[in-house]
């Protein structure tokens, strides 16, 4: 695969660097993959999947990456909603016929949002295990309180050294997932 298109959140979209500090231009660059950045700060699901659904897409677009669920996990969405989201975005690139990877959410400095986090987690590796190819970017950040205190400088938002972890895992991971293995 040559061109992916990426759509999600803040998380995609780089935020508060922007798209040329993002997790996904590390990808491009490991890569030489075309990583699309269709990240929108704020955005839930039902609104990745609405963009999904009604943008225009270049031709040459072979596959998407897919991660929300931040946004949902913090707004109080029904994890009932989210899961009915992803299973929307599925059937839509499975009609399309493109390969779709879910990047399942991560785990941030609050044990709050974690708690949901791991629902959420859990309730996508069920649902879509061996279906779509689920991406878990967790090792980048870690799980100690204190690695994952310094991985954020929000509590949610990587720092610009985390989104380069999250590029050299994810970089790792997708391989084989963009040649089509």
């Amino acid at each position: 695969m040559r061109t992916v298109a990426c759509f999600g959140d803040s998380l995609i979209f780089g935020f508060p660097y922007g798209p040329k500090e993002s997790w996904i231009a590390e990808v491009e660059a490991e890569t030489g993959v075309t990583m699309l950045n269709y990240g929108v700060c704020g955005d839930c699901c039902d609104d990745i999947v609405y963009r999904l659904k009604n943008m225009y897409l270049p031709e040459q677009v072979e596959a998407v990456l897919f991660w929300g669920g931040a946004n949902d996990i913090l707004n109080g969405r029904p994890q009932g909603f989210v899961i009915d989201d992803l299973k929307r975005a599925a059937e839509f690139c499975a009609a399309k016929k493109w390969p779709l990877a879910f990047v399942l959410p991560l785990f941030s400095a609050d044990d709050d949002f974690n708690a949901r986090a791991e629902l959420l987690r859990r309730r996508m590796q069920l649902e879509f295990g061996g279906k779509v190819f689920l991406l878990d970017l967790q090792e980048a950040v870690g799980e100690t309180d204190r690695e994952l205190q310094a991985a954020y400088f929000d509590g949610i938002h990587p720092t610009i050294a985390t989104y380069k972890k999250l590029g050299m895992c994810a970089s790792q991971l997708l391989a084989g997932w963009l040649k089509g293995e």
